[in-house]
């Protein structure tokens, strides 16, 4: 009996011991860590928040097999795999889309080039003419409409014409009394800064011109291509009514079957027995703009139409009083 307490008091203090000494290795434990443990895993490990979902520290008992955030993970892949297959659906209808561009775009200027160079210049050795964008209806005068135009001559009779109107205005009778005359040079006031350019009454475009390369007379500047044709760059007036005259010949019809203009100042103003400038065929007005100076800072300005015979269309006066600049208008033709 002695034997048999003795040996129970010894295992009771070998389990005291055992235990303190667990106590003992927990709370030196707990002296190294920043954060204290939770006393629910005193003898277990708590879950952990890693980023890494194949982490073995994130396993658990409902997720041995499989992370714990696994239906985030495929949620997230499948969207990206929707993002993708989206995006490469776009792309592909942008490339088609750009070749379609592309198809129309070469196609239409391969047929222009086709039909205007190959087809009429080479083969039917034509000219052909292939518009490009609208241009000005007011140009320059060239030096082919200079050579056709006397320039000095228009001078002279737009000079004549402005003197006639100014001796019959009540205000240069007055101030600058008649015959007029130029207060510097007493003598008859003579016209500078003359200049003229061409309006063309249709709507104009710049274009290519093409014609075959032999050896047809031309007053122009041509870029050649050896053997085969020559071209260069100019503007041309587009007639609507001859447009619809070439349609109807087209078809066996002439305009005036259907329709007949009997209207010459519609095209020619009131220019009623004109005729258009030798060599050209479509409707053109010739505009002059010039200057006469009648001294004591006074100078009139004129302005007016050219076909034939000279017609004015305004005569301004300008001159200095008390140090500003006056205009005034001494002629105007307001028909039309």
């Amino acid at each position: 009996m002695h034997f048999m307490l003795k040996r129970f008091l010894s295992a009771s203090n070998v389990a005291v011991s055992w235990r303190s000494d667990i106590i003992r290795a927990v709370n030196f434990k707990r002296s190294f860590r920043s954060v204290p443990d939770d006393p629910k895993y005193v003898f277990s490990k708590p879950p952990t928040s890693s980023k890494f979902p194949d982490d073995p520290q994130n396993k658990d008992g409902k997720h041995f097999f499989t992370p714990p955030n696994s239906a985030n993970v495929k949620a997230d892949a499948f969207s990206d795999e929707v993002t993708s297959i989206g995006q490469a659906i776009a792309s592909q209808r942008r490339k088609k889309r750009r070749q379609l561009i592309s198809l129309i775009l070469f196609g239409t200027i391969g047929g222009i080039l086709g039909y205007s160079v190959c087809y009429k210049a080479i083969y039917l050795r034509e000219q052909s003419f292939i518009p490009l964008f609208p241009s000005s209806r007011i140009r320059k005068l060239s030096n082919k409409d200079k050579r056709r135009i006397a320039i000095k001559q228009v001078e002279d009779v737009a000079r004549l014409r402005v003197l006639e109107q100014l001796s019959q205005h009540p205000m240069i009778k007055d101030e600058y009394s008649v015959p007029l005359l130029d207060s510097n040079t007493q003598e008859t006031p003579k016209v500078h800064n003359f200049e003229m350019w061409c309006e063309d009454q249709d709507p104009c475009v710049t274009g290519i011109v093409v014609e075959p390369n032999d050896s047809r007379a031309s007053s122009h500047e041509w870029y050649k291509v050896p053997f085969l044709f020559k071209w260069r760059i100019t503007h041309r007036p587009i007639s609507i009514s001859r447009t619809v005259t070439d349609f109807l010949n087209g078809i066996g019809l002439s305009s005036t079957d259907i329709f007949q203009i009997i209207a010459p100042e519609n095209v020619y103003g009131s220019f009623k027995y004109e005729f258009p400038i030798q060599g050209d065929d479509h409707s053109m007005h010739i505009w002059f703009l010039g200057e006469m100076d009648l001294g004591n800072e006074s100078l009139v300005v004129f302005k007016g139409k050219f076909h034939v015979d000279a017609k004015l269309q305004q005569i301004d006066l300008l001159r200095k009083e008390n140090n500003k600049l006056i205009r005034y208008i001494l002629y105007k033709d307001d028909r039309k």
